[in-house]
């Protein structure tokens, strides 16, 4: 890993354990303009950095996949980025239907026109809002997302009961691992059941399903 990475992961960790424990930090006004400030800023480059960087983003996402039960006929994909959860999960389920939102015309931009060179037909990127997304309650057999905030209360309600979230970062895997009793909290808290929690130097996945 390198120095930077090495770098942001001890950054990172007071930020995680922090938002972990109390979540409602995702809705401050200082946090919110961030997040909509720094997507604009980094989307025509990011696929770019992580590329050189050496870090595989897409290690614990994958693993992540592997341990999902149901076999989804519809899926969304929430603050998608340049789209690369979502195209992972097309290759996994060949008959899936994704939805994938982000809150940055520009990364919605770049990922569909991903989509668009790789042939899926099954995908649809659209700007939404991950605090208020524009879908009914229990639409969704999975929802996934990577190496964004997740605003657990409101993804939980789209998925149908029984249906699972995957959340992924490719940082700060030993982090979340000294959180987990924590991050375990938050599911129960939000009407979720750990499945899979796997966390390494190459990052970690939270695999949950909601209760019937």
């Amino acid at each position: 890993m390198s120095d930077i990475f090495k770098v942001k992961n001890i950054l990172m960790a007071p930020l995680i354990r922090m938002v972990i424990k109390h979540p409602k930090i995702m809705e401050s006004k200082l946090f919110l303009k961030a997040m909509s400030v720094f997507p604009e800023k980094v989307s025509t480059t990011y696929d770019k950095k992580i590329a050189i960087s050496g870090i595989d983003y897409q290690e614990a996402f994958i693993d992540g996949l592997s341990y999902i039960r149901n076999e989804p006929d519809k899926v969304l994909d929430i603050c998608t980025g340049t789209g690369f959860a979502a195209l992972l999960v097309a290759k996994h389920f060949k008959d899936v239907v994704i939805e994938a939102v982000d809150l940055s015309p520009e990364m919605i931009k770049i990922s569909s026109k991903k989509a668009e060179e790789t042939g899926y037909s099954n995908m649809r990127f659209q700007i939404g809002n991950a605090m208020k997304l524009d879908y009914s309650d229990n639409e969704f057999d999975m929802v996934v997302t990577s190496n964004a905030p997740v605003y657990l209360e409101e993804a939980v309600r789209v998925i149908k009961a029984g249906g699972e979230i995957l959340i992924a970062y490719s940082f700060g895997g030993k982090i979340f691992d000294k959180a987990k009793k924590d991050v375990i909290k938050l599911l129960r808290k939000n009407g979720l059941e750990l499945e899979e929690f796997k966390s390494s130097d190459k990052g970690v996945f939270i695999l949950g399903r909601k209760e019937k």
